[in-house]
């Protein structure tokens, strides 16, 4: 027994040795400390550019001593922060790797003249070592915003217009005469949707139009340009006002320095007479939506807003092609009266993939829609809403957009909307 109690307690006694040497190496190891040379970092804004260059040469009139500085560890811990004129010299921090983040604000925000700019660089911090910090180079972190309206109607549009953007949960009201650019807060990654609601009195007629918008870049500017054409409705137009949108964004973001005003471009038609995104060179095999029977006769889905009178069934039918074969024909109905619970009391929704319509299959195949296999893989569809649109004015008179996005079997694809108004 006194021999066992003799062994524990020499066991016992090696492990506190062991605790304390542990210990004394991890306070060795956590007291580790190096420098940050803060002082090799400079901040000068291009106020020509929508690129903040910190510790460039540029000449610069803006003033960046009230941009941020903030150092976060490897678990994305604040660990210091000051005001870019306040900030010390040299910072001793603990072995490890940190990221120094240079904001021009503490949040982004939604609003006009409110660019926010950000930039990012990692150090790694040894043991009495001083370290300096690299070139940061801060970006438009949220998303620029300005409206352009069809020139031949600049003497027509009331003070009463206003363009809204939303983004996600964001949204911002553009009125008509606002000169200022607008920014709103972007969500994370390259490209998002929009939706952009244009309302108010133009040439005479009240207007009030929502057209979603795909693969919107972030960090860029992006010209929303309105284009007013004539209603058609298979015949004779009646004078009508039809709105087109296209979003240019000339501001292309990337490391080089990019204009905030990218002009006029020579050679580019800024409302093009075919719709649809540019397939880019070597694209030939691009797939197309194009309008091709409205009570008869063919129309230009770019432009062209279909009236059609309430209770009444007309014929209409947009052709698909996609000669690498068909993978998906995403279609988004964008209208105020048919809500989703009107859409789920057909067995339809809000977005619906026509070939993986899921538990929507029967009520698209009760309105004659092709779905599944007689989607995917073919060159050429019909997307005929002949039978929908006797529905679209039942619960009054509305615009209705269906946004079509057609995806080929190589990744190629094509947006374009179906613009229909309901009458009375």
């Amino acid at each position: 027994m006194k021999k066992i109690f003799l062994i524990c307690l020499t066991l016992f006694t090696s492990l506190l040795a062991f605790t304390a040497c542990h210990s004394e190496a991890m306070e060795s190891v956590s007291s580790a400390k190096g420098d940050l040379n803060l002082s090799s970092m400079k901040a000068e804004v291009d106020t020509n550019v929508d690129t903040v260059y910190v510790g460039s040469r540029a000449e610069s009139t803006v003033d960046v001593s009230s941009f941020l500085v903030t150092i976060y560890d490897a678990q994305s811990q604040k660990v210091e922060q000051w005001n870019y004129n306040a900030m010390p010299e040299i910072v001793s921090l603990a072995v490890g790797t940190y990221s120094i983040v240079v904001t021009s604000a503490e949040t982004p925000s939604n609003g006009f003249d409110t660019p926010y700019y950000k930039g990012t660089a990692t150090c790694e911090i040894k043991e009495n070592e001083v370290v300096d910090v690299p070139v940061i180079t801060c970006k438009l972190a949220n998303m620029l915003f300005s409206v352009e309206y069809d020139e031949e109607f600049q003497g027509k549009i009331g003070e009463d217009v206003t363009t809204t953007i939303t983004v996600g949960e964001n949204s911002l009201e553009i009125p008509y005469s606002e000169t200022r650019s607008a920014y709103l807060i972007a969500p994370e990654g390259e490209t998002t949707s929009m939706i952009v609601t244009l309302k108010g009195t133009i040439d005479g007629e009240s207007i009030d139009y929502s057209e979603r918008v795909e693969s919107v870049k972030i960090g860029v500017h992006n010209i929303i340009k309105y284009k007013f054409a004539s209603v058609s409705d298979g015949s004779a137009g009646d004078g009508t006002l039809g709105v087109s949108i296209v979003v240019d964004s000339s501001m292309i973001g990337s490391d080089e320095v990019v204009g905030t005003d990218p002009g006029k471009e020579p050679g580019i038609d800024d409302f093009p007479e075919e719709g649809g995104e540019d397939p880019g060179d070597g694209d030939e095999n691009a797939p197309t939506i194009v309008g091709s029977n409205f009570n008869g006769n063919a129309f230009d889905i770019t432009k062209d807003v279909l009236e059609v009178k309430k209770g009444a069934s007309a014929q209409l039918q947009v052709t698909l092609s996609a000669l690498n074969g068909i993978a998906h024909v995403y279609v988004t109905i964008d209208s105020k009266t048919l809500t989703e619970d009107i859409l789920t009391g057909v067995n339809l929704a809000k977005s619906f993939d026509l070939a993986e319509p899921g538990a929507l299959e029967e009520g698209l195949k009760g309105l004659g829609f092709p779905t599944g296999d007689a989607v995917v893989g073919q060159t050429n569809l019909l997307f005929d809403i002949t039978d929908f649109t006797s529905l679209l004015g039942i619960y009054g008179a509305a615009n209705h957009n269906f946004i079509i996005r057609l995806v080929d079997q190589n990744g190629l694809e094509v947006t374009e909307t179906l613009k229909i108004k309901s009458v009375e």
